[in-house]
């Protein structure tokens, strides 16, 4: 009996249908449809071709799925948000001879910059990614010198870099400074990782004024002096000085600009509204 019941089970076994994955498109305007149809938003020139990629982190897409994006070769902007990609699984990004711009979000799978190095891209943001925090755990020092992992952007002109990663070292002011010496426009936060120091000092901001910077925007502004904040004045190319809110509270930062604001009283200075205010 025991028998007969295994040779059945094994006909019906066979009999079972099987179910192979969907293959993954091929072409261009196949894989533009297939993100589109997943939630992406995709905006597509006059011809068809997909220029622009936003996709929100949901529905999660697996690291093969992100390296569909290479296959859009004439995507010049590109936003992800919570992507899934962690250390070297960025390639498709040096795929992309036409990308302008590109927008990182909240990044939880890389412990560094290293994968964004070799691309196309003139202005890159990259914020709030805590993956920089969470596989750093073991080594602070990783998560607070991250920036000196970002190299070889030879396009680059504007750079936000925010809540992780950080500058809070002149080191880190130095090196985007030799690295990346055409930008015009830059964000940087000056937060140090928790327990530990803001090491900014007023030479460290001085070492900008190597760029040729129109536009700069600062976070956590509230922890330097006015001297540190007069330094700026040595920019000769700025237009706009733009300050983001403290994290916690209010703060009056005319005292702190008082000394800038004579030096350069032509510089606009604005305020980053604090959300829901």
């Amino acid at each position: 009996m025991t028998k007969t019941f295994s040779v059945l089970f094994l006909l019906v076994g066979i009999a079972l249908p099987t179910f192979v994955a969907a293959a993954l498109p091929e072409t261009e305007e196949a894989v533009a449809d297939w993100f589109e149809e997943r939630g992406a938003r995709i905006s597509r020139s006059e011809d068809g071709k997909a220029v622009k990629l936003f996709h929100n982190g949901n529905p999660e897409f697996s690291v093969e799925e992100l390296a569909l994006i290479g296959k859009l070769a004439h995507l010049e902007e590109l936003a992800l948000n919570a992507a899934k990609a962690g250390n070297g699984e960025w390639d498709f990004l040096r795929q992309l001879p036409n990308l302008k711009t590109l927008r990182i979000w909240h990044g939880h799978h890389f412990s560094n910059l290293e994968s964004f190095a070799g691309i196309a891209a003139e202005d890159v943001l990259i914020g709030g990614c805590m993956g920089l925090r969470d596989l750093n755990r073991e080594n602070p020092e990783a998560l607070r010198d991250a920036v000196l992992t970002l190299r070889d952007l030879p396009n680059l002109k504007k750079l936000s870099l925010y809540h992780s990663p950080l500058t809070p070292d002149d080191s880190h002011l130095a090196h985007i400074v030799k690295e990346f010496p055409n930008l015009v426009e830059l964000r940087v936060d000056f937060a140090a990782p928790r327990g530990q120091e803001i090491k900014i000092t007023p030479e460290g901001l001085a070492a900008l004024a190597a760029l040729k910077l129109t536009r700069l925007a600062l976070e956590r502004a509230e922890e330097l002096t006015s001297a540190h904040l007069a330094a700026l004045a040595k920019t000769e190319t700025l237009e706009t000085l733009h300050i983001y809110p403290p994290r916690d509270g209010e703060i009056d930062y005319e005292p702190l600009l008082a000394e800038f604001r004579k030096l350069r009283p032509e510089v606009e200075i604005t305020f980053q509204k604090k959300p829901g205010s």
